[in-house]
């Protein structure tokens, strides 16, 4: 059976090219940049090419509305949740549901690149909030704003050194 799709599903093809231009880019070297947005999605998902330095890793936080999904490019993360701990690398997928909380950190020397999918994508406007505030990492109570205006809570500290090391001997933390 054929059905006639409705107005408002039929949208335009889109092509987002590979692309060092327009990346948002915080004080700490975090960098994002929106290759879909929820808009483009009809509010299905967002897609974001995200690079961040070596060793670098985020607090440790949740989504309340987004699932996120890494696709790593390159580098190196250990990957954190009170469920296990894992490492993941280039070619792998990283699942992290809603509400699960959860952290990573690159570790070695390189820094790490990955495709960011979120859905429906209300974390897409994290990195600009944080960049239109001139935010540093010092900026604790401002950047857990800026986590609450994209749908998140921050829960905890990032990984340590002596966490990375223990993820990476398969140890529990």
């Amino acid at each position: 059976m054929t059905t006639t799709p409705k107005a408002n599903d039929v949208r335009d093809l889109l092509l987002d090219a590979d692309t060092d231009e327009g990346f948002t880019t915080t004080s700490w070297g975090e960098a994002s940049r929106t290759r879909l947005s929820p808009e483009q999605t009809n509010g299905a998902l967002a897609i974001l090419d995200y690079r961040a330095p070596a060793g670098f890793g985020p607090p440790r936080h949740l989504h309340h509305n987004d699932d996120e999904i890494f696709l790593i490019q390159s580098g190196d993360i250990v990957i954190w949740t009170p469920a296990g701990c894992r490492t993941a690398g280039p070619g792998d997928v990283v699942l992290l549901p809603k509400l699960m909380p959860h952290t990573w950190r690159a570790y070695g020397n390189e820094p790490v690149g990955f495709q960011v999918i979120v859905a429906p994508g209300e974390f897409e406007t994290f990195f600009d909030r944080i960049v239109a505030r001139n935010l540093t990492i010092t900026d604790v109570d401002a950047l857990i704003e800026c986590a609450s205006e994209a749908g998140m809570d921050i829960v905890g500290p990032p990984l340590n050194d002596d966490e990375v090391a223990a993820i990476l001997r398969n140890e529990a933390i």
